[in-house]
């Protein structure tokens, strides 16, 4: 017999060595989602014979004013799959979710059969971003530590509102994979760098030139950004699609979301 039930304290290892099981993750990284995210996390289990044979987890977070989750790390070990139990592993999360007033669920599926599967589970295709190049300029590099929140709110009402720890959780998650991390009063990003050309991944700023100062101060002269497709910076570029979104608590269905910082 399956129970679903809310993951417990006490056992960080066994979801550790689950997760492990089931995504190509360095130790380091795994240990750090569930070290970094508390209280923001919350995690369910199903459980047969006492072995926890399936996890998914939901991150808090915020969405047109509204309290919402990243959902995450779903994760079946292998000679379980193909049971359904992930399916009612996510039902009975949501139901908890609702129950704590929860009215947007996204995610980010990893691959083409999963959008089918999350598809199935009443998820839609209502998360966007959009990708262009520019090059860095020279100015003035102003230092200090960014106010996360305030940068965030510079943004649209369609644009995932994260929580600071989860911010900070994420760079030092992307950091166990080489990614590096842009930090001062304007401007807040993450991105990998080969010589002068970077991929930018992730970015709340005051302004696209405040970001291009602040990566040129870094020895940025040319690089790629991923942002919100409602964000005027990309004017003309074509969405693609990037995420999935359910509504909860008979909330109205939205799209053109920006998600932004994605785990498995």
């Amino acid at each position: 017999m399956i129970t679903y039930r809310k993951t417990q304290s006490g056992e960080t290892e066994r979801l550790i060595s689950l997760w492990l099981r089931c995504f190509d993750e360095k130790e380091e990284a795994a240990r750090l989602f569930f070290e970094r995210n508390l209280p923001h996390l919350h995690g369910y289990a199903a459980v047969e014979d006492e072995t926890i044979i399936a996890a998914v987890y939901l991150i808090d977070c915020t969405l047109c004013g509204k309290p919402a989750h990243y959902l995450c790390g779903a994760a079946t070990l292998p000679e379980h799959r193909r049971r359904g139990i992930m399916s009612a592993l996510i039902g009975y999360a949501l139901d908890d979710a609702e129950k704590r007033g929860d009215c947007y669920s996204v995610l980010t599926p990893a691959n083409e059969g999963l959008y089918r599967f999350y598809a199935r589970l009443g998820y839609t295709e209502g998360c966007s971003v959009c990708r262009s190049e520019f090059s860095a300029v020279s100015g003035e590099n102003r230092g200090g530590e960014p106010d996360l929140r305030q940068l965030q709110s510079c943004n649209t009402d369609k644009f995932l509102l994260w929580n600071n720890n989860f911010i900070k959780f994420a760079e030092e998650y992307y950091g166990c994979y080489g990614a590096k991390a842009l930090k001062n009063r304007r401007v807040f990003a993450l991105y990998e760098s080969d010589d002068d050309n970077a991929e930018v991944f992730y970015a709340i700023y005051d302004s696209i030139k405040e970001l291009k100062t602040s990566l040129y101060a870094e020895g940025i002269r040319r690089f790629t950004l991923t942002g919100s497709a409602l964000n005027p910076d990309f004017e003309g570029c074509e969405p693609q699609r990037c995420g999935m979104i359910k509504p909860l608590n008979g909330s109205e269905s939205i799209n053109d979301v920006y998600i932004g910082l994605t785990l498995q």
